[in-house]
Order: C-alpha cells, then structure tokens, then sequence
C-alpha cells in the first residue's frame, strides 16, 4: 500500500499542476457542444467538448477547472498568513506577559520533556546540535541543559534568560521542520 502524500506535498503539487496548465484561450459554442480552447503553435485547439446534457453547473465548473482551484489555493495561503500573523501576535503576547512578571505563558519544562521524547527534535539535535546519533531522551535532555546553559529543565519555567534561550531553539527546530 502507498503512503499518501502530506497535504504540503499535495498542495504544492495542484500548485504545479494548475501553474503549468494551459489557460483557455476561448469557449465556442455550436450546436454540437461548447468548445474549450486553448491557443496552439498555429491556431486554438480544442481541448474539450462539452456536450449540451452537460448539466450547467458541471458545465461551468469544467469551463471554470483553471481558475476555481487557483482560487482555492489563493484562499488557502491567505488564510495561512492570517494563521501564522495570529500566532506571531500571541507569542508576542505571551512574551509581554511574562516581562512584566505574569507567570510563563508555558510549561516550558513540560514542552522540554515532550521535545526530547519527539524522534523529529532528536533529528534535529543531532544536525544542529551534535547530539549523537544514538540519541535517546535521556541523551537529548543532557545535551539540551547543556546547550541553555541550565542545570535543570525547571529553570525554563523560572529564568526569563533561559526561557528566551529555550524558545530561540523551538524556533529554529520549527523553522528546520518545515525545511524537511
């Protein structure tokens, strides 16, 4: 059984698809069907025929099989940069909160120990930050403390300096993430 591509992939593949499509140069219409065209090398050529049984709505979303989608994806990547503007001004948030002495807007040494038991943080570990190969959660909990200069992860719930030092990493592990 085939492992199905991630919806990245899948997404950035339609993008491909609807990039590289020809566009439709023209719709003709004669008493046969509606022609889609496209331009050739010499004159239009079509590419489709739809016949008049064609029920109207399918008939337009098959005039429409460029643009609909390329709409779509439009609407997908806005709504990403709306999504990823939101959470920037909750981080920025969360940090304004915890400067001004309110509590960490996060268990920081609980992500700590969910990161170190994440097999994609360990990766990471071992190409950013000489982790061994051998990697294990203990071996990845040691090299971290190491790494923020902390004795222990509860210091991250309770100096600001390792606190900032801990997000700084959980930044460039997302931003190596979506690099993968």
């Amino acid at each position: 059984m085939s492992k199905q591509a991630s919806a990245r992939e899948r997404l950035e593949s339609y993008r491909a698809l609807i990039t590289s499509a020809a566009p439709l140069a023209d719709v003709m219409v004669d008493n046969e069907a509606m022609h889609l065209e496209i331009s050739g090398p010499e004159e239009p050529e079509i590419i489709c025929s739809i016949p008049p049984s064609c029920p109207a709505d399918n008939r337009e979303l098959i005039r429409r099989h460029i643009d609909i989608p390329s709409d779509l994806i439009g609407m997908l990547d806005a709504a990403a940069r709306r999504d990823a503007q939101h959470r920037r001004e909750i981080e920025r948030l969360r940090q304004e909160l915890e400067t001004k002495g309110g509590k960490p807007a996060k268990d920081y040494a609980a992500e700590f120990a969910m990161k170190c038991a994440d097999p994609a943080f360990r990766q990471f570990l071992i190409e950013r930050h000489d982790l061994p190969h051998a990697a294990t959660e203990q071996t990845a909990a040691t090299r971290l403390r190491s790494v923020l200069a902390i004795d222990s992860r509860a210091a991250l719930n309770s100096d600001p300096d390792a606190t900032s030092r801990w997000r700084g990493i959980v930044q460039e592990f997302e931003m190596w993430s979506r690099g993968k």
